[in-house]
């Protein structure tokens, strides 16, 4: 009966902003010998979503609604909602198997060495009930840098050299570290002098998924070549995202470097360098 097996779907948050992590969970409650249980998640219309990897151990032992029942959590997901209003996760179905005993005529000795029973598989299907999350838009007064980075984060640069020859590759290195929608996160732009030549950064993303939203670091190299000597600066570069715990936009920033560029002996203003 619906009383001795069914699944629960709860939210962490029924109130997000738009790009804030949700956590979905499923977990299943169970008086009788389930031997299997397959999910039948559909696309989650409006939210990018991401399956939490699980340890399923031993089931542990919950008072709910006045009895005892085993428990798993079954599956788990972050949710980022991609669009304002009134989202719907919509009523799951799982297929579960369950053992069920059942007597049978027997003789007396089999009744004695086996117990006169035998168990049969009965599949049923189990249905989630259907929630809502009402997701805000982002507040007005976004920075001009603003990635579309929500959560908590930081960030820290590097340089190869700031002492180079004309023609000479350098390389800087920006590291955005936290908490939050880091998938999402657009590359921030460097604003190298007119005379670099300048190529595509390399992204290398370096990050798992937590029950909080993705976790770790985003780091970007970009490659720039000085075709001339001469000394340059590479401006600070801006990195802004929305705080959640301060429900505001917050702006940080890389340190400014200044690059001494000498004459190179074999400077060739049209050499190309790989």
């Amino acid at each position: 009966s619906a009383n001795d097996l069914f699944i629960t779907a709860t939210v962490n948050k029924t109130n997000a902003y738009e790009q804030e992590a949700i956590l979905l969970t499923y977990k299943v409650y169970f008086l009788v010998n389930l031997r299997e249980l397959e999910i039948k998640m559909p696309n989650l219309k409006g939210f990018l979503t991401q399956e939490v990897e699980l340890q399923r151990g031993q089931p542990t032992l919950e008072h709910y609604n006045g009895r005892n029942y085993n428990t798993i959590v079954w599956s788990q997901y972050v949710l980022f909602p991609q669009q304002t209003g009134k989202l719907e996760i919509p009523s799951i179905d799982f297929d579960a198997t369950v053992a069920i005993r059942t007597q049978r005529n027997v003789d007396p000795f089999d009744i004695f060495f086996n117990g006169g029973s035998t168990y049969v598989d009965v599949r049923k299907t189990i249905s989630t009930p259907k929630l809502t999350v009402n997701v805000n838009p982002l507040p007005s007064g976004k920075p001009a840098s603003f990635g579309g980075g929500v959560g908590e984060f930081d960030i820290k640069s590097s340089i190869s050299t700031t002492e180079l020859k004309a023609n000479e590759a350098v390389t800087l290195k920006i590291e955005i570290s936290g908490v939050g929608n880091m998938k999402l996160i657009s590359t921030p732009e460097v604003a190298f002098p007119q005379d670099f030549e300048t190529y595509d950064p390399k992204v290398d993303n370096k990050f798992s998924l937590t029950r909080n939203g993705l976790s770790g670091k985003k780091v970007i190299e970009y490659l720039a070549i000085p075709r001339h000597a001469g000394t340059f600066t590479i401006p600070p570069v801006e990195f802004s995202y929305f705080d959640l715990k301060t429900k505001s936009y917050k702006i940080i920033m890389t340190p400014s470097y200044e690059l001494n560029v000498a004459k190179n002996g074999n400077d060739n203003s049209n050499q190309v360098v790989t």
